[in-house]
Formats: C-alpha cells, structure tokens, sequence
C-alpha cells in the first residue's frame, strides 16, 4: 500500500459504523486512505439491535424497505433471496439475519475496493479521544493502545442503558433486568405465580412480551408505561402510493407550531383515505419533511412536542408487524397479558420477588405489582449528563461534545459535526447514529440512518487532509 494520505477512524461497529464504512469502501477517495473500525462487540455488522439472541427477534420493517444502500433498495432483498427464495419484499427478517446482511455487505465492499484504501477491524473499547494540536490528529485511546486519525466518527448509538431512579433498590437483584434484549432476559422466569412485569409498552416491550409467553408457558405479564399505547401495526402488503410526490403536504414542512404541524398531518391522513389508500403512508410522506419541521420549532415547541404528542408520532411511526400484533393481541384476549397507563415510583425487593409501587394515569391513588422478574423496555436514556459509559463521560468532562438541552443527544451540526461546550462546530469529530434525533428528530431508522451516512461518506472522502498523516499506532 502506498503512503497514507489520510486515516479516518471510526467509533462503532454497528448498522451505522458498518454501512458508513462500506460507503467509504465502495465510493473511495483518490488518495491512499486508512479505515479504522473500532467495536467493542465480537461482530462487526451486529452492534445492539441485530446480534444473535435467544430468540428469533424479528425486523419491524419489512425487507424490500431495509436495504443498506438508499440508491440500490433491492439491495438486501436480492442478498436474502441468495439464501432464502420464499422471501419477498413484504417478509420480516430476522434480526440475526439482518446483522449477518451487515456483515456480508461490508465484507463485499472491502474485497472490492481499491488496493489504495484500507480497512482495519480493531477490536477493543475506545475510551477517550485526545487532539493533539489545533487541526492536528486525533488520538483514539483504548485500555492499552492509541491511535491517530485525522476525522473521527463517533458511531456507537445510544449511551449504554442506566438504572432508572425507581430501580435503584433492586438494580443489583437478579429479578431486575436492565437490559432487554440480554441474552437470559425471558429464559426461566419462575416462582409458584409467575409473572413478569414489562415497564415500557413500545417496540421492545412487544418482542419481549412475545419472547417470554413463548419461553414460559402459563406466564402472566403485565406491561405499564405513562400512556400505556402500544405501536401501531404495519400494513399487511405493500400499496402503491396515492399521495403525489409533487404536492404541498398542506404546508406541513412549513409548520413552526406543535399544533400547526399537527393539523397539517391530519389534512394529509385524510387525503390519504379519501384517495382510498393507507394512513400509513402520510405517516411516511411527514417523515421525509420531519427533519426540517423539527429545526422550523424553537425549544419552546420542541418540548410541547415532547410531552403532549410524542407518544402519538411514535406508536404511529414506529409500528409492530402484523405477526406479532396477532399475537400480541391473543396474549391480551387469553388474559396473558395485562397493559396499563401508570407510572412506576418504586421498584422494591420481597424476598426473591420485586414489588412495584404505581400510579395509575389520571389517579391519585397508588397501586402494586409482584413479579418474579422486572425487565426495562423504556428504551435509552439520551441524557449525556446521566451516562456512565467511559467514552462519553470523557467526550463531555473535556468538552468536546456538548448535549442537547432536550435530552435527546448531542448538539450537531451539518454532516453530524458535533458542538463542543463552547459553541464550536468540529472539522474533525462527527456523530452519526440515533442521538442525531436532536438535531433532526427522525435519526433513528435505516432510512434516516443509511442516507446520513452516504452523504457523510462522500464528504469524508473528498476533503483534501490538512496535515500531514501520523498514522502508526502511537
């Protein structure tokens, strides 16, 4: 390989570390480049959401709308039908199967790109990241090594997950399980009663409903959030859209009011049905101008977004597959499974046993819970200041990035370059992953995801480095 011109490091080996590598990869800059991909995990491709579990989790989105590339969507769909020719373009993978994708993608660009840039998979836990000058390379710390890059791209997702202030008092009990998708969440939940309580009535909380009924037969489950709303469910077929491209959506990307954006999607929904097509698909024609929506609000509308309406975008953004809302909505008929609005104000030990203490929505009085077993579903806490997670803890206390007043993530700006505590946009750290939803709010799918990372790519990859190239382990 000839002298390197350039290192561009990057921080994460999940869906948006893998599928921006691969950009670089398959669209590569002129000049000899050096990749490097840092995971903690054992599998690149993987990262939280798409590493083997002990069940068969399945995708929310179908396959023909999960590709990895925006400008090729068959992309994954010709990948599963190589190795699984039942699969059409409606059919749910598994997570498993997604990751393997990921990992077989990335693979594929590395075998095919050009002798003159270079991937190296480094596995270990990034700790800290030190400039070293004004401009000059960074330093990627790990426990017993560093290295230089001249960009850096922090994609490792969400902060690890916290104990809730109510869980404090059972956190170290085996019955109280922080991590959802762990690999013995649902296995072997037992006591003469046996009953799981679910905190959290999302996405996560519909596998691990279905997971645990299935891993324990005679289970009774009990799922409580604030709203106590479960997601919608995604339409059985794919339709053709009605909606035309060329139309105003009422003025919607116009919108700099909660209640504005929120007539305007309504006028959408019911143009959508009177042209006899699906709900749904205003849902996905307002996605595409959310982003710009969210910087129209000021931090006033942002938070009255937050608390009136989210949970009303989400459970209709974010939907479940026809499959599991069948079951799902026989756990519910059998009495299985129990969901209710409330919020949990103590998670206290009994014995082996876990008794929650809550509020019913809209009540004064309090009511309990026993359960053989706790599991958290209330998805990540974006709250920078609360994490422990070593890399961020250090980003922050040295002030180089800054989080969002919100609690949604990181302050960024155009291509994720992040905020330092002083204002300052970075040429050289960058974020790419779900803590964008500050800055744009839908940051959280393949959709969003894959788009931000091309973009990110092509501008990595034609920026002339500044300086002059350190790039041996230091």
């Amino acid at each position: 390989m000839q002298a390197v011109s350039a290192t561009i490091a990057i921080i994460g080996g999940g869906f948006s570390g893998t599928v921006l590598a691969a950009n670089l990869l398959r669209r590569p800059p002129a000049t000899p480049t050096r990749i490097l991909l840092f995971e903690r995990a054992g599998r690149i491709g993987c990262g939280v959401a798409y590493a083997p579990a002990c069940y068969p989790f399945q995708l929310n989105v179908p396959a023909g709308r999960m590709s990895a590339l925006s400008y090729e969507p068959m992309h994954l769909l010709d990948y599963a039908r190589r190795r699984l020719p039942q699969v059409d373009a409606d059919t749910y993978l598994t997570r498993e199967f997604y990751g393997q994708y990921l990992g077989d993608f990335l693979q594929a660009a590395e075998l095919a790109a050009p002798l003159h840039v270079k991937l190296e998979r480094i596995h270990g836990e990034v700790n800290a990241l030190r400039p070293q000058r004004a401009h000059g390379p960074i330093q990627v710390q790990l426990a017993d090594q560093a290295w230089l890059a001249h960009q850096v791209v922090l994609a490792c997702g969400d902060p690890s997950p916290v104990t809730r202030p109510y869980a404090l008092e059972v956190a170290h009990l085996p019955g109280y399980v922080r991590d959802p998708y762990a690999a013995d969440a649902v296995a072997a939940i037992g006591s003469d009663e046996r009953s799981l309580l679910l905190v959290g009535t999302g996405l996560t909380m519909i596998d691990l409903a279905v997971a645990a009924a299935a891993a324990n037969p005679g289970l009774r489950i009990t799922a409580l959030s604030r709203h106590g709303r479960l997601p919608q469910t995604q339409s059985p077929h794919s339709h053709a859209p009605v909606l035309e491209v060329q139309s105003d959506l009422h003025g919607l990307p116009a919108s700099r009011s909660v209640a504005a954006a929120a007539k305007a999607l309504r006028r959408l929904v019911d143009e959508a049905l009177q042209a006899g097509g699906d709900w749904r698909e205003a849902i996905t024609r307002a996605r595409d101008c959310v982003p710009t929506i969210w910087q129209n609000f000021n931090e006033t509308e942002r938070r009255r977004f937050l608390r009136h309406a989210r949970v009303y975008w989400d459970t209709s953004r974010h939907r479940m597959p026809p499959d599991l809302a069948a079951r799902i909505a026989e756990l519910r008929r059998s009495g299985r499974l129990q969901v209710y609005a409330g919020r949990i104000l103590r998670l206290q030990a009994e014995g082996r046993r876990i008794l929650a203490h809550w509020r019913p929505r809209g009540a004064r009085g309090l009511e309990t819970q026993r359960a053989d077993r706790v599991i958290d579903c209330s998805g990540p806490d974006r709250r920078l200041e609360r994490t422990a997670d070593p890399l961020w803890r250090q980003l922050l206390d040295a002030g180089l990035v800054h989080a969002d007043s919100t609690g949604l993530g990181l302050r960024t700006g155009p291509l994720g370059a992040v905020i330092d505590a002083s204002g300052r946009l970075s040429h050289q750290i960058f974020y790419l992953g779900p803590m964008l939803r500050a800055t744009y709010w839908e940051a959280t799918a393949v959709g969003e995801l894959r788009a931000r990372a091309e973009t990110l790519a092509a501008a990595l990859t034609s920026r002339e480095p500044k300086l002059s190239a350190e790039t041996d382990a230091a």
